[in-house]
């Protein structure tokens, strides 16, 4: 099992943006928290990894009073587990759970893997 502390994702709204050439490229914003939580995930994962199956777990604290859709803040999350190494690939997700929590660290995901057998 593995733990990560992130910071607060964006949502998936607000992941790309569209230029006026028809192409797609990732939000000043979304490129800056995908750095940040990187760093953060390589640093605490310690050269651990899951390949295959896997459950990830988050439970987030909400920034602000706003309403906000809990499924929206899965993708960025996922993307930049991938993108640190820490998993294969985000296809192999075959559980998820997700919470908001009142008090804690802004993002904690807990990983573990699943067996098959």
């Amino acid at each position: 099992m593995l733990k990560f502390v992130l910071p607060y994702p964006p949502s998936v709204n607000r992941l790309w943006r569209a230029s006026k050439g028809g192409g797609v490229y990732r939000s000043p914003k979304y490129a800056e928290w995908r750095t940040r939580a990187m760093w953060q995930v390589s640093a605490q994962a310690k050269r651990q990894k899951i390949d295959g199956p896997y459950k990830i777990t988050v439970l987030a604290v909400k920034p602000d009073k706003r309403q906000r859709d809990l499924d929206n803040i899965l993708k960025a999350i996922s993307d930049a587990l991938v993108s640190a190494g820490v998993l294969e690939s985000d296809h192999h997700c075959q559980w998820i759970e997700a919470r908001w929590v009142k008090e804690g660290p802004e993002c904690l995901v807990t990983i573990e893997p699943l067996d098959y057998d």
